[in-house]
């Protein structure tokens, strides 16, 4: 998901514990050459996003709520990306949350270590809380106006084994252009009795395809945008099987990744699955059927779900309908 390269500004991290000093590494963070000078981004102008790039070894998993990616690092470590608007309600408050998280007494004064960001002012900060039995590493950006949380949740025994990487993962931070957040967009046509409708926090379009029949069940369209490459096509891919409770696939060539083929907007991944169980009522099974379009700055990912004979059925007009996507 890494930017071109930009400008760069060096960020110098403390990491001291109570008891020794540790060396002190120097990140360096990618800023646009129109780096604000306040907190918050001008009027009319959208927040500067955050990019980066996790190690290779780490696996992809849903977010949670509020996430914007959670990674899979070893059995019982993960580490988070989170973004909230405005202060995120305070630095302390967080803070003693993740203290409590890991069996630590809420802390009165609330510091971590400052996170410098030449030629951008910056209140980012840096904790390492270690509880007897897990530990939290986290650091806080807050940035245009919005506050930007990176932390490793770990067993205690295993922090120092999952440190380099996270620490890896912190240094491929980018901050990009206002200009880069602007929202993408795409322009689409879809079947005539396709039904649109309010497309939700997280998509860009949604429709719903009306069902016929007795106990017939209404089909579900989705459109969704994913900065960068959006993942790798395994990752997406086990993440839909998931929803159909079928096994992750192993391997990036595997067949079941689906085939490639060519539109006026660029290449296209097309999918189809089947789940192995009945997932509805009267032993139907549930089918989802996706498409992945990259563009250069922006993935979209096009989704049609529900029972499997309705998705097999529509799948002709489904793959009509992501051909004449035209990405603006």
């Amino acid at each position: 998901m890494g930017m071109k390269p930009l400008p760069l500004a060096a960020l110098s991290l403390a990491l001291l514990s109570c008891t020794e000093e540790k060396e002190i590494p120097t990140f360096r963070i990618a800023v646009s050459a129109e780096a604000e000078t306040t907190p918050a981004p001008p009027e009319n102008k959208p927040p500067r996003p955050l990019r980066w790039i996790a190690p290779e070894t780490w696996e992809e998993e849903t977010p949670g709520q509020f996430q914007i990616a959670l990674y899979r690092i070893a059995p019982g470590i993960t580490a988070a990306v989170s973004k909230l608007p405005g202060d995120a309600g305070g630095m302390a408050a967080n803070v003693n949350r993740w203290r409590e998280q890991v069996g630590l007494q809420p802390a009165e004064k609330i510091d971590g270590e400052a996170i410098a960001l030449e030629e951008d002012p910056s209140q980012a900060r840096w904790f390492e809380l270690k509880g007897a039995e897990r530990s939290i590493l986290a650091a806080i950006f807050p940035v245009d106006g919005e506050t930007w949380f990176f932390k490793l949740d770990s067993p205690t025994l295993a922090l120092e084994t999952a440190r380099p990487g996270f620490m890896d993962f912190l240094k491929s931070v980018e901050i990009g252009s206002s200009a880069e957040a602007e929202a993408p967009s795409i322009d689409l046509q879809a079947p005539a009795k396709w039904v649109k409708h309010d497309v939700g926090e997280k998509r860009f379009a949604s429709f719903r395809i009306p069902a016929s029949g007795p106990n017939a069940i209404d089909g579900d369209v989705s459109v969704i945008s994913l900065p960068g490459d959006g993942g790798t096509t395994l990752a997406n891919v086990n993440l839909w099987r998931a929803q159909l409770r079928l096994p992750p696939l192993e391997k990036d060539d595997d067949p079941a990744l689906g085939e490639t083929t060519r539109s006026p907007a660029g290449a296209i991944t097309l999918i189809h699955m089947v789940s192995a169980e009945p997932l509805f009522s009267d032993d139907r099974h549930a089918a989802i059927s996706a498409a992945i379009l990259r563009t250069g700055k922006v993935t979209w990912c096009f989704k049609i779900a529900g029972e499997a004979g309705m998705v097999a059925a529509n799948r002709p007009k489904f793959v009509e309908f992501v051909r004449t996507a035209v990405a603006r």
